[in-house]
């Protein structure tokens, strides 16, 4: 099943700096050697079908990116779409994380989002994660959210009780059930967009491992990896957090955003999306 199946791409017109990008979201940095990188090499582990290395070429300008992942099926398809769009400066390699060590090699700046929370250990593929980003390097992570996939835990538990398969023929069953259904947690659930595509339903409800995570362990992650809080990528939940707490740098309080979590515990219900950065030992 690769995943995501996507068509067309909203790609940004115009590469930006490092330092560019950084002012645009709104990143705190601890050490700004990481924004004089011209010519950044990057890291995408879990690929996927290309998608995300693809906008992620097209982000940081001057960049190389290697984008990894296990499943070769994601790779034939993200390759054959990179080549479609005419994109030069991706290469795809199928890879383990646990296994990155082998390549002897460190990235300015590492992606990962929605693949750490399917390994057996996360902690151990961000540890490998970490070990291969360079000293000021910068991290983007994502991880779903315990409070924000409650109703999500709810349907897997469900699936598990009733033994539901993920044949094509269960889940497409499940799905038409679930749909004309009045229960909360079925109405919750056709409000997301992979609801309405196989590969994604199955990603969804039907994935053989799945960790969730509150923003007070992700806070003890950063500290035992040696990684600093540098703020969450969505800018409407940026926005919103803002409105509730406008301390110039409440923005970058773990704590504080774990209050917001608890107030509105959907703010997260995709994931967790965030920027870390590797402190470089004095």
């Amino acid at each position: 099943s690769p995943y995501p199946r996507w068509v067309d791409l909203g790609l940004r017109l115009e590469p930006a700096s490092i330092s560019e990008l950084v002012n645009e979201l709104n990143l705190k940095i601890f050490q700004p050697t990481i924004l004089d990188i011209k010519f950044p090499n990057i890291l995408v582990a879990g690929c996927g079908t290309g998608q995300h290395p693809i906008e992620t070429s097209a982000r940081f300008k001057g960049s190389r990116v290697l984008a990894i992942d296990l499943s070769l099926s994601s790779l034939v398809y993200a390759r054959r779409k990179t080549e479609e769009l005419g994109i030069k400066n991706i290469d795809y390699m199928q890879a383990d994380i646990l296994d990155l060590a082998q390549l002897n090699k460190q990235f300015d700046i590492i992606e990962s989002a929605g693949v750490l929370h399917h390994m057996d250990d996360p902690i151990a593929g961000w540890q490998v994660l970490t070990d291969c980003l360079k000293p000021s390097g910068l991290m983007k992570i994502g991880l779903y959210s315990e409070l924000g996939r409650q109703h999500i835990v709810e349907m897997r538990e469900e699936i598990k009780k009733l033994d539901i398969g993920s044949t094509n023929l269960e889940m497409k069953l499940f799905r038409h059930m679930v749909m004309h259904s009045n229960k909360k947690h079925h109405k919750q659930i056709t409000s997301f967009d992979d609801f309405y595509s196989l590969s994604e339903f199955k990603d969804l409800l039907f994935h053989v491992q799945e960790s969730r995570f509150s923003i007070p362990q992700i806070s003890s992650c950063l500290k035992e990896l040696g990684l600093k809080f540098c703020g969450f990528e969505s800018n409407n939940i940026v926005k919103n957090f803002k409105s509730i707490n406008p301390g110039t740098n409440d923005a970058y309080n773990l704590d504080k955003w774990a209050q917001y979590e608890e107030a509105y515990p959907q703010a997260f219900r995709a994931m967790f999306q965030f920027w870390c950065q590797k402190v470089a030992k004095s």
